[in-house]
């Protein structure tokens, strides 16, 4: 049976490797899916228009004002706003329509299986408890905030889901590199501020606290280009300065 006052929110650019995984996932859930693109060259928007989904062009400024945008134009009671690279499990269809029919909260957290070069990491400062967020909400509750790394704030009723999503993250190394590139240029634009020995401290939290050894070499490699991260802000910070 189709969720009828739900509408999925997925957010895109360039993303016509993934996106039809995403939607198909969708089919038993729900009809009502918006695709708010920010500018796709290949055949994303194409791929959406084949599954039935709704497009609208959005000029992409920051990750939240994309969602926000999303969510004003979106008619179900109930959101969910996901990415273009995460599917949704049978069970966590199930849930999400029993949890909007319950109505016992405004808002579910609901973690991510992330799947990097090939396997999914289950710790690392990357599984499912750790990288758990509000993807589901009612229309109104809150809205989304942060440039880089956006969430969904609300101070309303919240819950948290059982299933999880599943997310196709970083295929690559050289993915992983691009994005700490990026993200690091974000973040000194924002003037983010960081202490100088946090690269050490986020090595040591995800690779021994946080059982990144148990990911095995992914694990010990993530946990160290994530250091990475924290010293390229550094290095870029500092010359900006000068």
């Amino acid at each position: 049976m189709e969720t009828a006052n739900l509408t999925v929110v997925i957010p895109t650019l360039n993303e016509e490797q993934d996106l039809p995984d995403t939607l198909l996932s969708l089919r038993k859930l729900t009809s009502d899916i918006i695709v708010i693109d920010s500018g796709s060259t290949d055949a994303t928007v194409q791929n959406a228009e084949k599954f039935g989904a709704k497009v609208s062009h959005h000029k992409f400024s920051s990750f939240s004002d994309t969602r926000n945008f999303g969510d004003k134009i979106s008619r179900g009671d109930w959101i969910l706003s996901i990415e273009a690279d995460v599917t949704v499990s049978p069970d966590l269809s199930r849930e999400i329509k029993s949890a909007i029919k319950s109505d016992r909260f405004d808002a579910y957290f609901i973690g991510r299986l992330n799947k990097i070069w090939g396997k999914y990491i289950h710790y690392t400062d990357w599984g499912p408890k750790d990288d758990c967020h509000i993807w589901l909400y009612k229309k109104g509750v809150g809205k989304w905030v942060g440039t880089v790394h956006e969430e969904f704030k609300t101070n309303k009723r919240i819950g948290r889901l059982k299933n999880v999503l599943r997310h196709k993250n970083y295929e690559t190394v050289f993915e992983y590199i691009d994005k700490i590139n990026k993200f690091s240029d974000l973040a000194v634009k924002q003037g983010k501020k960081f202490p100088t020995w946090c690269f050490a401290y986020d090595f040591c939290k995800r690779y021994f606290y946080k059982l990144g050894f148990l990911d095995g070499y992914r694990g010990l490699f993530l946990s160290y280009l994530q250091a990475v991260y924290y010293i390229t802000f550094s290095i870029k910070s500092y010359t900006k300065s000068k």
